[in-house]
């Protein structure tokens, strides 16, 4: 009985660890995510009134892109549903597959109204200039995954060398 309560106090400890490493991970990430929004403010030289148009704009764009990526896991898990219906046709599936469609337009219309809404706000030099931090930041994340999946690859090369 002994063991059994050491053993239930050791995975509550790493349970509690776990969770609070987690909670400070999380909170670390909206952390950096503010900063990097704060220097692209600067870098771009917001007037105020633009920085509260640009954070109403991502809330509402956050919120609608939400609706509707929830709506097309919806539509896609009830396609997959009917796919495994041995009497399923083309025809009774027809309807799903045109509702993710247009739910997929209205994501991409969506987008495109956010770029505007941007581009409403910002001057046209900023614009441009936001445009390329963006261009940049895309750029450094595919070579960070390239970096990883470089090393990913090496890691396995070494470990097939070292098997006997």
């Amino acid at each position: 009985m002994n063991k059994i309560n050491r053993l239930a106090i050791g995975l509550a400890i790493v349970f509690l660890a776990t969770s609070m490493a987690y909670a400070q991970m999380q909170g670390g990430f909206k952390q950096h995510k503010d900063k990097q929004r704060e220097g692209i403010f600067k870098e771009l030289n917001l007037t105020q009134e633009q920085q509260k148009k640009l954070e109403e704009n991502r809330k509402a764009q956050r919120a609608e892109m939400s609706k509707l990526h929830e709506a097309i896991k919806e539509k896609q898990a009830k396609l997959q549903e009917e796919l495994k219906n041995p009497g399923a046709t083309r025809s009774t599936v027809l309807p799903l597959v045109n509702e993710i469609k247009s739910l997929q337009a209205q994501l991409i219309d969506h987008r495109i109204n956010g770029i505007f809404a941007v581009k409403g706000i910002l001057t046209q030099e900023q614009f441009v200039k936001f445009q390329s931090l963006i261009e940049k930041r895309q750029e450094n994340r595919k070579g960070a995954l390239r970096t990883g999946l470089k090393d990913a690859r090496g890691s396995r090369e070494i470990r097939a060398v070292e098997a006997p």
